[in-house]
Protein backbone atom coordinates (compact mmCIF):
# COMPACT_ATOMS: atom_id res chain seq x y z
CA UNK A 1 0.00 0.00 0.00
CA UNK A 2 1.67 3.17 -1.05
CA UNK A 3 1.71 5.59 1.46
CA UNK A 4 -0.74 8.91 0.08
CA UNK A 5 1.12 12.44 0.71
CA UNK A 6 -0.61 15.66 1.79
CA UNK A 7 -1.17 18.18 -1.17
CA UNK A 8 0.43 21.87 -0.62
CA UNK A 9 -2.70 22.84 1.06
CA UNK A 10 -3.61 20.32 3.06
CA UNK A 11 -0.10 20.67 4.74
CA UNK A 12 -0.57 24.22 5.26
CA UNK A 13 -3.08 23.39 7.09
CA UNK A 14 -1.87 20.59 8.95
CA UNK A 15 0.82 22.89 10.23
CA UNK A 16 -1.18 26.03 10.81
CA UNK A 17 -3.39 24.03 13.35
CA UNK A 18 0.11 22.75 15.03
CA UNK A 19 1.05 25.75 15.58
CA UNK A 20 -2.36 26.32 17.28
CA UNK A 21 -4.32 27.95 15.15
CA UNK A 22 -8.62 27.55 14.64
CA UNK A 23 -9.75 26.64 11.93
CA UNK A 24 -11.60 29.70 11.53
CA UNK A 25 -8.41 31.94 11.47
CA UNK A 26 -7.17 29.32 8.95
CA UNK A 27 -9.71 30.11 6.86
CA UNK A 28 -9.58 33.84 7.09
CA UNK A 29 -5.44 34.04 6.45
CA UNK A 30 -5.64 31.57 3.29
CA UNK A 31 -8.69 33.30 2.08
CA UNK A 32 -10.82 29.96 2.47
CA UNK A 33 -14.40 28.94 3.88
CA UNK A 34 -14.14 27.18 7.25
CA UNK A 35 -16.21 24.39 5.40
CA UNK A 36 -12.85 23.95 2.75
CA UNK A 37 -10.49 24.04 5.91
CA UNK A 38 -12.34 21.64 6.99
CA UNK A 39 -12.57 19.14 4.28
CA UNK A 40 -8.89 19.43 3.56
CA UNK A 41 -8.33 18.65 7.46
CA UNK A 42 -10.65 15.29 6.90
CA UNK A 43 -8.75 14.48 3.97
CA UNK A 44 -5.45 15.05 5.66
CA UNK A 45 -6.35 13.27 8.62
CA UNK A 46 -7.55 10.03 6.61
CA UNK A 47 -4.42 10.28 4.50
CA UNK A 48 -1.94 10.06 7.85
CA UNK A 49 -4.47 7.73 8.98
CA UNK A 50 -3.36 5.67 6.59
CA UNK A 51 0.29 6.33 6.71
CA UNK A 52 0.64 5.05 10.12
CA UNK A 53 -1.59 2.20 9.65
CA UNK A 54 0.86 0.91 7.34
CA UNK A 55 4.11 2.10 9.62
CA UNK A 56 2.40 -0.31 12.07
CA UNK A 57 2.28 -3.44 9.60
CA UNK A 58 5.84 -2.44 8.52
CA UNK A 59 6.99 -2.55 12.49
CA UNK A 60 4.67 -5.57 13.16
CA UNK A 61 6.70 -7.66 10.09
CA UNK A 62 9.94 -6.46 11.25
CA UNK A 63 10.61 -4.52 8.46
CA UNK A 64 11.25 -1.25 10.38
CA UNK A 65 14.61 -1.26 11.69
CA UNK A 66 14.83 0.13 15.94
CA UNK A 67 16.39 3.61 14.36
CA UNK A 68 13.72 4.58 12.13
CA UNK A 69 11.21 7.19 13.64
CA UNK A 70 8.51 6.65 16.34
CA UNK A 71 5.07 7.91 15.64
CA UNK A 72 4.02 10.95 18.53
CA UNK A 73 1.71 7.39 19.84
CA UNK A 74 4.90 5.24 20.44
CA UNK A 75 7.29 8.13 22.18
Amino acid sequence: MPVPELSAIEEQIVLLVTEGRSHREIAGELGLSLKTVEWHLARAGRKLGHAAALHDRIREAGELSPDQPQRRSER
